[in-house]
């Protein structure tokens, strides 16, 4: 039996640059600006969604795809006979998981057992070391179900960092007020947060940016020691590669990985992170 996987579009999973050799299908988020709405890297892009973004007065509202969405998607695989390994994201970030829970329970009985959900507690390219992982087992023969169980471990020690170059989501977001909002920016305040396991928190606040970079190249040198030969996922929402180099100048040297990645914050992510943040996937 054949293994297909499914993502959803907060993976910022690039279909068109993937070299994955298993089926890989995936399902975009909704984007509503007021009255407008898209399906995430479908009907808007990337660079479309920051530059509406950048010149709204509220932040756009993201809600998952809806369960008739994942139902439909499974049903079309299920009928191919293939096994469907969906990666979501985080519980504690969406109800995704919750859609696609409902959406395979509308399956028959039997084909759900042809249907595993994958929780992956992380976002974004936290979420694409999942699935490496996965298309290495399925490589080695491994069912989906196997696949999954081997999934459970590696996913709580997926760590990732994210320097925000701005707080003004969070304060359009309501998570602070304007006044504190407004004497973040005076100060220039950038904030670096951690998200491991769904769970979101602020472990630094900097006067300048440059300090949080400095304190984001001692993590990144403390988890490079302890893991010689790991990939490296760099996470962002700056405009192209070249500027995240621009951004690193000479704090940080790449030259001891094989491999590294950039994946750029797509619509459901950078609603939240904003522009011109950065950061790494730990794993």
């Amino acid at each position: 039996m054949n293994i297909t996987f499914v993502l959803d579009s907060a993976s910022d999973y690039c279909v068109e640059q993937s070299t994955c050799s298993v089926p890989l299908t995936v399902i975009p988020l909704n984007i509503a600006f007021g009255n407008d709405h898209y399906l995430d890297n479908v009907t808007i892009t990337t660079n479309e969604f920051y530059e509406r973004m950048a010149e709204e007065k509220e932040l756009p509202k993201t809600s998952q795809p809806s369960p008739q969405a994942f139902y439909e998607l499974f049903t079309s695989q299920v009928e191919k006979g293939n096994e469907v390994i969906y990666f979501g994201l985080a519980t504690n970030l969406s109800g995704t998981v919750q859609s696609a829970t409902i959406g395979r329970s509308m399956l028959s009985d039997q084909d759900q057992q042809q249907v595993f959900i994958v929780d992956s507690g992380t976002a974004s390219a936290g979420i694409q070391v999942l699935v490496r992982q996965a298309e290495r087992l399925a490589f080695e023969g491994m069912r989906a179900e196997q696949i999954v169980e081997k999934l459970a471990e590696t996913k709580k020690s997926i760590i990732a960092y994210v320097l925000l170059e701005t707080i003004e989501n969070v304060k359009k977001g309501g998570r602070i007020s304007a006044v504190q909002g407004a004497i973040a920016e005076i100060l220039n305040i950038k904030p670096l947060l951690a998200v491991q396991d769904g769970i979101v928190e602020t472990v630094g606040k900097f006067r300048g940016k440059k300090k949080g970079l400095t304190r984001l190249k001692e993590l990144f040198q403390e988890w490079k020691d302890d893991h010689p030969g790991k990939e490296l996922f760099i996470i962002h929402s700056l405009p192209s590669k070249s500027e995240v180099m621009k951004e690193f100048g000479e704090l940080f040297s790449l030259d001891a990985f094989k491999n590294v990645s950039f994946t750029r914050f797509g619509s459901t992510i950078g609603t939240y992170a904003s522009e011109n943040a950065i950061g790494f996937i730990f794993h």
